[in-house]
């Protein structure tokens, strides 16, 4: 009885020996859509061509409803041929129609912000931070003439420089303007911004009483205050003498200055 009873106990502490059934192992492939992407970089400004896009496979759950498919769309590289880049693409992203503008027209008017005109000034490369301006950043416009310097229009974007609108592409490069690509300039070149038709009127009498310079400004600040805002928004007036009586000069004003001198207001009150 005690041998039974030991045998009993010690075969109930043994586990039950596992059986494996081996067999075919069943491989389900992940659905897969086809979504049309940057095929090389594309820059801002640049048009679309059969060489820029392709169609690749996309997982079909991951299609955002933005993307353009062929399913949906299955003539989608002839529609998008043509139409102008209002934002870089990198290879392999998805093309958004609403990052494009379908236009016939130039460059330029095509990546304008709705209300905004394109104003070109002169610039050389010491008076925009060594020729290190390129398209997208931001700059302060800052008139200068009789050893007295004025910032005039804050935080205001660059459109473009010389015939370069986008920043795709190798620094440098020969200028093309159908494969626009930001460039490092030597020498004296035109600076376009992006300004409020106000703004524009500024910056074109400013131009006429002194010289301009772009400051360059860090992306940090890319976002303007309050103050520049306001500013920027009402035109600061620039400050002229014409046969020794000062007068402020404002947007949508006109003048003669070809014997207009340049005085800054607070110096003006200093001297007084």
């Amino acid at each position: 009885m005690a041998g039974g009873l030991a045998a009993f106990l010690a075969t109930r502490g043994t586990a039950p020996q596992q059986v494996v059934v081996e067999g075919p192992t069943q491989v389900i492939k992940e659905k897969k859509a086809k979504v049309l992407v940057a095929k090389a970089p594309i820059g801002v400004g640049q048009r679309i061509t059969a060489e820029t896009i392709e169609w690749q496979d996309w997982p079909e759950f991951a299609v955002r409803p933005e993307y353009i498919s062929e399913a949906v769309l299955p003539d989608a590289p002839t529609k998008m041929l043509d139409a102008v880049a209002r934002f870089e693409f990198f290879p392999g992203e998805p093309i958004l129609d609403k990052k494009l503008v379908h236009s016939d027209q130039g460059y330029l008017s095509a990546v304008l912000t709705k209300g905004m005109r394109g104003v070109s000034v002169p610039v050389s490369a010491d008076a925009a931070a060594g020729g290190f301006v390129l398209p997208n950043d931001r700059v302060d416009v800052v008139l200068s003439r009789g050893g007295i310097s004025q910032t005039i229009l804050a935080n205001v974007k660059v459109l473009a420089i010389g015939t370069r609108l986008g920043e795709a592409g190798t620094t440098g490069e020969k200028a093309d303007p159908e494969n626009p690509k930001a460039d490092v300039f030597q020498g004296g070149t035109i600076a376009t911004l992006e300004l409020t038709p106000a703004q524009g009127e500024a910056i074109i009498n400013a131009a006429k009483v002194g010289s301009l310079s772009v400051v360059l400004r860090s992306i940090a600040d890319f976002k303007p205050s309050p103050s520049e805002a306001v500013n920027n928004e009402t035109s600061r007036a620039i400050r002229m003498i014409r046969f020794g009586v000062g007068s402020d000069v404002m947007p949508g004003t006109s003048t003669t200055v070809t014997q207009a001198s340049f005085d800054d207001a607070s110096s003006e009150e200093q001297a007084q």
